[in-house]
This record gives C-alpha cells, structure tokens and sequence, in this order.
C-alpha cells in the first residue's frame, strides 16, 4: 500500500512538473514573440525632426528641409533612399551602415595607372583627393559612399541615430 501511494505522489508530482514546464515555454513563446528586433524597428519611413548638436544645443528642422529617411527590406535585399539617393544597408551590432552609388557629374582631374605584382593595371580616377571610379579589366567602377550611424534608440515612433558627434532624431511615418 505505501509503494502505491509513492508511486501516485510521483505520478502527481510528474505531471505538475509537466505542467508548469509546458507553462513555462509557452510564456516564453509568447515573450519572444512580442520583443521586436532592432531591425523589424528601423524599417519604414522615417522623417526627421531635429538634431542635437555635440555641445548639447538643439535645432528643430525647417519645414522646407525635412526629409524622409525610407528603411527596406524586399526578400533578401536591404533598400534605403532619401530623397533621390538609393541604395543599401547593412545594420552590424547598433550601427547602421548605407552604401550607394551617388548620381554626379564629376570633372577628373587626375589619373593613375595602378600596377600589382601579377602584373594587372587599373586606372584610378579622380578629383582633387577623392577618388571617382576604377577602370579595371575593361569595366569602369564606380566609387561607393558608404555611411556610418550609429542607432541610439529606437520604438514605434522615434529613431535616434547617431552620426558623426550629433544625434539625429527622427519620428516615424508608418
């Protein structure tokens, strides 16, 4: 008689613990499922309101100088544009990074032939300092600008990033 009442106490035991397990995980399902990435939180449209400055000063944006920061993501391609630049982006730890192409119209003034130790040549293109594109192998290459922010903050209606030493703030359109 007493090695069936154990025998039930472990039972009872076993399915309370089963319980509460299957309790657990579901919670935890549920608590998974309601945090966002930081990346499902930058994507939309973003237009900015202001910008604090390094020294703590802050400026609101003029109306007529607002833009509208768009963050994409199509399948497996990570789109941004403002105004009419487009491009890439790439977000690595809290820092986002936007790559593009810019559209210009650029006097050369300066061209190098560049040779390595397999004896390939390029040409370098370029302005002042800045270098413009690579004629490499019978195709020309542009030069990429790429941007470097950091992301402060983000939630369902404002975006803080940093760039260079002021933060740029940002509030959320969809």
């Amino acid at each position: 008689m007493k090695i069936m009442k154990q025998l039930l106490d472990l039972e009872m035991k076993l399915i309370t613990e089963k319980r509460i397990n299957t309790i657990l995980i579901f919670l935890l399902f549920l608590s998974s499922g309601c945090n966002h990435s930081v990346e499902q939180q930058i994507i939309g449209e973003w237009e900015i309101d202001y910008v604090t400055f390094s020294n703590g000063t802050s400026s609101t944006v003029p109306r007529d100088e607002k833009y509208i920061l768009s963050i994409q993501k199509n399948k497996n391609e990570n789109i941004f544009n403002v105004d009419n630049v487009y491009g890439s982006w790439n977000l690595q730890d809290s820092t986002l990074f936007f790559e593009n192409i810019p559209e210009s119209k650029t006097l050369i003034d300066s061209i190098f032939v560049v040779n390595d130790m397999y004896g390939n040549s390029s040409l370098i293109l370029q302005n002042g300092d800045q270098k413009i594109a690579t004629l490499e192998n019978g195709q020309l290459i542009p030069e990429k600008i790429i941007s470097k922010m950091k992301i402060i903050s983000v939630n369902l209606e404002k975006l803080n990033l940093l760039i260079e030493k002021d933060i740029h703030t940002y509030s959320k359109l969809n």
